[in-house]
């Protein structure tokens, strides 16, 4: 499917008589006919929304149509770029573990990092962008679990070399991890 195509279709399947396009769920709560309807939910043995703040059909919906567009396994919509550069790194990364991140990134995420993070017992090293792909292997540990960088980071517009990144973390048996906010 094309681009366009997706870009359209992807993320919402119409039934017989429904809009065209994806709806906009505005309710912040979602009615059920029993309590024990309810309490499935919140045992995570159904499927489906009770409260907007964790959960929305619209959200779901365009989370779908930009994993298609990506070509993705699965996408997930956060209220800011923090949190997702924090889901991102704390669902690879846990206390004791180390991340391998580019030195040339925003303020708020480099404090995220090295500020927050490091009390929750994730270890981070900062590398220059520009450093050689020997001094970016150096900063590996046994306990790396991933490589962060900016696309283009902020404010210093620095462009970040995906492709070499991503190699050296492959080879290394980490994802890479890049913000593009």
């Amino acid at each position: 499917m094309e681009n366009a195509t997706k870009c359209i279709h992807s993320g919402y399947a119409p039934k017989n008589g429904e809009s065209r396009m994806i709806p906009i769920i505005q309710s912040t709560t979602f009615k059920y006919d029993t309590s024990e309807d309810m309490g499935k939910l919140f045992d995570l043995e159904a499927s489906g929304y009770f409260y907007t703040r964790l959960q929305n059909p619209t959200n779901d919906m365009v989370a779908a149509k930009i994993c298609a567009l990506e070509g993705g396994s699965a996408a997930m919509l956060t209220s800011s770029g923090q949190a997702a550069n924090f889901f991102a790194a704390f669902n690879i990364a846990q206390n004791g573990d180390h991340i391998v991140a580019s030195s040339s990134i925003y303020g708020g995420t480099f404090n995220l990092f090295n500020v927050t993070m490091r009390k929750m017992g994730v270890d981070f090293t900062f590398i220059s962008p520009d450093a050689s792909d020997e001094e970016i292997q150096a900063a590996f540990k046994p306990n790396t679990k991933a490589v962060f960088g900016e696309t283009i980071a902020n404010p210093a517009l620095t462009i970040f070399d995906i492709e070499r990144w991503a190699k050296i973390a492959h080879k290394n048996g980490v994802p890479l991890i890049v913000d593009n906010t």
